[in-house]
């Protein structure tokens, strides 16, 4: 599923591609990607022009003129690409047609991808947490946690902080030295601002190499990211760990799979 690196380089790559564009029509291929009515749906878009995109945890937003707000929620499989290769034909959900003629294909295998129209913009995705790309701001999200769930469990709690996934929050938690089986309640000041500081720095560096490729998620220009020639335990189960030596070990923690090193990573100081 893309997560927060992912998601940002896409808007970002849609703000230099679509802003600014008039939406002629959208055509829906699979209706239910829509989540709501989906005549209402189109027919809100049709002749409106893009005026702001955003990103709220993983969610894409998009600001029409005259208020029009809608999301768009990749999920596992969803991409957003310019061009449609012929492989991908069959995967195609909807298309989003701009009056200079281009347009932006919404793919999703899975089909667990959703676009939705709120009301606006202020009340759209509610429940998500503070984005956790400023140190202070997952400083405070974690001093205010009491629970005894598993950090990693937490850490992947959209509520908490939005944006966060698998492969990210068991990056931070080896940089920061924490096993993912630490009860939340229970991280010592240090390992507070160990965490704190690795989640922003881990994330910002995803971002700059364009986000994780490890199956379906493919850029704007349909470009895999570079981030996964960079990760030190996501998906490397039985090898050795890059700092240590040791064996990467994988369990399954707060119903996720979880990558981790046992002797870098430690629950208790």
């Amino acid at each position: 599923m893309p997560e927060l690196p992912e998601v940002e380089t896409i808007v970002r790559q849609l703000r230099r591609s679509i802003k600014g564009g008039i939406i002629a029509g959208v055509r829906l291929y699979w209706r239910r990607s829509i989540e709501g009515c989906p005549r209402e749906f189109c027919r809100s878009l049709r002749g409106m022009t893009v005026a702001r995109i955003s990103r709220r945890g993983k969610y894409i937003g998009v600001e029409c003129s005259g208020g029009a707000f809608f999301t768009i929620h990749l999920r596992m499989t969803g991409k957003l690409l310019r061009e449609l290769p012929v492989a991908e034909r069959k995967h195609l959900r909807a298309v989003f047609s701009f009056g200079d003629g281009t347009k932006l294909h919404f793919v999703d295998p899975r089909k667990f991808g959703r676009l939705r129209l709120w009301p606006c913009r202020r009340r759209a995705c509610p429940g998500l947490g503070p984005e956790p790309l400023r140190e202070a701001t997952v400083a405070a999200a974690l001093r205010k946690l009491k629970t005894r769930r598993p950090i990693k469990g937490v850490l992947l709690d959209q509520a908490v902080l939005a944006g966060i996934g698998n492969i990210y929050a068991d990056e931070a938690l080896f940089a920061a030295g924490i096993s993912p089986r630490t009860p939340a309640a229970a991280l010592s000041d240090g390992q507070v601002l160990r965490l704190s500081r690795s989640v922003p720095r881990i994330l910002h560096a995803a971002i700059g190499r364009r986000g994780t490729t490890l199956r379906n998620y493919r850029t704007l220009a349909a470009e895999r990211g570079e981030n996964q020639e960079h990760l030190y335990v996501y998906g490397r189960a039985g090898q050795p760990c890059f700092a240590c030596g040791a064996t990467v070990e994988k369990a399954r923690i707060a119903g996720r799979s979880s990558h981790f090193c046992p002797r870098c990573q430690k629950t208790r100081e």
